[in-house]
């Protein structure tokens, strides 16, 4: 008879064990962002501030994300077959009527990039008539840029971030490109530039030179196909951030107006 109740609260302290693995099981979250290389072609890992920003939702959200560097209009693609959340989309008008968004997760600057023998005065829009700019696929320079883009301006697109783009400027293929990075000042983002690819003309100088001021700032998001059934992760991501960045676990968004 002792046996038996033996086995019995054995069988029962296994039953509860397996069911409190299972209720602890972290949830799976296929995220996809842009994949950037560098001069060598070796993958740019993300930056501090983003891989902490992951870090810190799987644990405060019991998640675990199984991310996905790929080109940005690949990844878009995929999460409109309802493949998974992107990480780093701005909100547009458009967008929004596709995409559901989180809380801004940082601002973001779209700064004009050309050939210091080549450079130009920029201050608004106008300056770039005539020109071709590149971009890459699938992103967006702000909704004023993006309705004159082929009129007053033409954008070439790339597939891809990083040293190709580069190239291509160097190569005068293009007069401009948008190079996407924080929101800092001109000089920051020129030399970082300069300094991460290497791209030297004779004499060593300089190759790349930044317009004093950024052709927008936007924020960016988590952004996943609007599906209230799925959508609630977002909800849940954008309330940790708020509370991350209220007790300080998180950076204070920067403002980007």
């Amino acid at each position: 008879m002792k046996l038996n109740y033996l086995t019995i609260l054995l069988f029962a302290l296994s039953i509860g064990s397996a069911t409190s693995v299972k209720a602890q099981a972290k949830e799976q979250i296929r995220l996809y962002t842009i994949a950037e290389f560098d001069a060598k072609g070796k993958e740019v890992p993300l930056t501090g501030p983003n891989l902490h920003l992951l870090n810190y939702l799987e644990t405060q959200l019991n998640i675990q994300f199984d991310l996905h560097r790929v080109p940005w209009k690949r990844a878009i693609e995929n999460a409109l077959n309802g493949d998974g959340m992107l990480m780093g989309m701005s909100i547009t008008k458009e967008r929004s009527e596709k995409f559901a968004f989180s809380e801004p997760i940082n601002g973001n600057g779209n700064w004009l990039v050309t050939r210091c023998d080549r450079s130009f005065k920029y201050e608004k829009l106008e300056d770039l008539r005539g020109k071709t700019i590149g971009i890459v696929s699938g992103t967006s320079v702000g909704e004023e840029f993006d309705r004159h883009a082929n009129q007053l301006f033409q954008v070439e697109h790339d597939t891809g971030a990083g040293i190709a783009r580069l190239q291509k400027l160097a190569l005068k293929r293009v007069d401009s490109l948008i190079w996407y990075g924080g929101i800092s000042n001109a000089k920051e983002i020129e030399e970082s530039i300069n300094r991460r690819y290497e791209i030297k003309q004779d004499g060593n100088a300089k190759l790349f030179c930044v317009a004093n001021k950024p052709v927008s700032i936007l924020t960016n998001h988590f952004a996943m196909k609007i599906d209230s059934d799925k959508n609630q992760i977002l909800q849940r991501i954008s309330a940790a951030i708020l509370k991350g960045r209220k007790d300080g676990s998180l950076p204070a968004l920067m403002n980007p107006n």
